[in-house]
């Protein structure tokens, strides 16, 4: 049974991230239920209402200003990486252009993602992290161009999902030219 969340909402329209949850001692891909769905769609449905008083939205996943920066290095070929690496935080906060780390980022060692052109303007990158250490509440996550270190190219926010020990959650992580 497949629980893919969406994050479509978002500030500038050029990312996107989606993720499923995978608990331990599972073989499949867990549906969070009605009720963590009902708890996004309202989180969504708030924001997008105060969103409306606002000059600048306030959720989901964005294409950094380091990323944007990143992009141009890489078409003049003064960079050699990739935004291969995933990685997920535990800290509150609302993803941002501005943003270059992100929040409170986990014990567990980012992963490298697959990366596929899935449109002629598309990235994706595909990546399964396991919750490592104490279970723990995750809340952002993000694509980014090293192990550790590195530039945060695209950053997301979601309702916290909690994990245990050995429950994994697998991103994807798109980012369009536009």
């Amino acid at each position: 049974m497949f629980g893919t969340i969406s994050a479509s909402t978002n500030l500038n329209k050029k990312a996107r991230m989606s993720f499923m949850v995978r608990r331990a001692g599972s073989d499949e891909w867990e549906n969070l239920g009605i009720w963590w769905n009902i708890k996004q769609f309202m989180r969504e449905s708030s924001i997008q209402f105060c969103n409306l008083f606002r000059k600048e939205k306030g959720y989901a996943t964005v294409l950094t200003q380091v990323g944007e920066e990143f992009i141009v290095d890489k078409l003049d070929e003064t960079v050699q990486t990739k935004p291969e690496y995933v990685g997920w935080g535990t800290g509150a906060g609302t993803a941002a252009k501005a943003d270059t780390t992100l929040f409170t980022e986990a014990t567990e060692a980012r992963t490298l993602g697959t990366l596929t052109q899935t449109a002629v303007d598309k990235l994706r990158n595909v990546a399964t992290i396991t919750c490592a250490g104490a279970g723990k509440t995750i809340t952002n996550a993000g694509s980014l161009t090293a192990s550790t270190a590195g530039t945060l190219v695209i950053h997301g926010d979601f309702t916290g999902i909690a994990l245990n020990v050995g429950d994994s959650i697998q991103f994807t992580i798109d980012l369009e030219i536009t």
